[in-house]
């Protein structure tokens, strides 16, 4: 277990939050709610048709009878309808019934009337399922776009980099304009800020190296460098800067006669599109031997988390973490 993960599970000991879990019959999240219970880092809330769950974990060999089970057959409160009307233009009071019967959508609806802090899925449910559950979470008052981020533990280090990463955005923005990579780069610099022991450094990544290539692409990553810089002039930020240069400190003094605080020594990495960030962490996690967590939605209202559908409870216990961390204030 890394640093990162140590660290929030030690935090989330202190905070004692529900935890909902919409993908209750899953026997790796019955997996995993028993671990978070067991660990103490929150009380964990499974959901879905009970009587399903009960049969797994009975032939599973899950004893479950210390978590709460919400069972989405039965009727459904009134609060919880009533709360989800109008979070997404599509979810009208003709069919909030609808939304509201899907587990992950009732986790929503826990979170909006605050009997759940946090919730984590997508151990079954595809992201697009979760995503869309999500934005019904609505984003944080300062925030138009919202995003999502790994946290990369590398096992084996060279040249000085750092033994976390936090790699975004790989799982929302496709295409993102310049204005969305500043915001992204915003957040995740503030999610750092929150779960690392170091302060954030961060490197907007392209092909080019300060103007090493002369294309709109690696333009847009340097504008999006500046909108940073006017408006969050306390980040540490550079680029557009090629991943070699952003990592090693070797490679970034033999490009740049001024290395600054970030190049050869960044441990925020903003990829410029979905292509490159969700190719890049599963090359590091599969290729690397990192582990992966996430990944973490940032920039929602509500701390809420889209696990990969090939997580493991320890990567579901360790997201959990994270994502309950990440809603601190």
């Amino acid at each position: 277990m890394n640093n990162v993960i140590r660290k929030c599970i030690e935090h989330c000991k202190t905070r004692q939050c529900r935890l909902a879990l919409p993908e209750g019959e899953d026997p790796r999240i019955q997996l995993a709610a028993l671990a978070i219970k067991n660990q103490n880092i929150a009380s964990p809330v499974l959901l879905g048709d009970a009587a399903t769950i009960n049969e797994v974990a009975k032939n599973e060999g899950n004893d479950l009878s210390g978590i709460e089970i919400i069972d989405t057959a039965l009727p459904i409160p009134e609060h919880h309808s009533s709360v989800l009307i109008g979070k997404k233009k599509k979810i009208t009071a003709d069919n909030v019934a609808d939304f509201v019967r899907l587990p992950v959508y009732r986790s929503v609806a826990m979170l909006h009337s605050d009997e759940a802090d946090a919730m984590v899925a997508g151990a079954v449910l595809p992201t697009a399922r979760v995503l869309e559950a999500s934005f019904a979470v609505g984003p944080q008052a300062d925030i138009k776009t919202l995003s999502s981020f790994f946290i990369m533990a590398l096992n084996h280090q060279t040249e000085g980099i750092a033994e976390s990463v936090l790699f975004a955005d790989c799982a929302i923005n496709i295409a993102p304009t310049e204005e969305q990579l500043a915001e992204i780069a915003i957040t995740s610099a503030r999610s750092a800020e929150k779960l690392f022991n170091d302060e954030p450094r961060v490197a907007m990544l392209s092909f080019s190296t300060h103007g090493s290539a002369n294309h709109d692409n690696a333009r847009k990553v340097a504008a999006a460098v500046e909108i940073v810089r006017a408006r969050a002039p306390s980040i540490k930020i550079d680029g557009e800067m090629q991943v070699d240069t952003a990592l090693s400190a070797r490679v970034a003094s033999t490009k740049l006669a001024d290395p600054g605080d970030v190049a050869g020594n960044a441990n925020v990495l903003i990829f410029p599109d979905l292509n490159a960030g969700n190719i890049a962490y599963k090359l590091v996690q599969y290729c690397g031997g990192a582990q992966a967590t996430g990944p973490i939605l940032q920039g929602f209202a509500k701390p809420v988390c889209d696990l990969s559908r090939g997580a493991s409870v320890e990567d579901i216990v360790s997201a959990a973490a994270v994502t309950i961390t990440l809603g601190d204030d």
